[in-house]
């Protein structure tokens, strides 16, 4: 999946999950601010795709 500026992403952050918004995205990189945070992967996932507009996840599958 290919960073666009206005979509939510979410990875690891001192061992919760912190989900970003993708602000800049250029050659040289991308910028994001941090939106929220979630205690589980799950929780994450959950938001993430609620805050993009995708529904809700069919599958869950832990990649970390």
């Amino acid at each position: 999946m290919k960073a666009k500026v206005g979509q939510y992403f979410f990875g690891r952050e001192y061992g919760i999950f912190g989900i970003w918004v993708y602000e800049e995205v250029n050659e040289k990189g991308t910028r994001a601010s941090k939106v929220d945070n979630a205690c589980t992967f799950e929780e994450a996932l959950r938001k993430t795709y609620q805050l993009n507009g995708w529904g809700e996840p069919k599958n869950i599958t832990r990649k970390y």
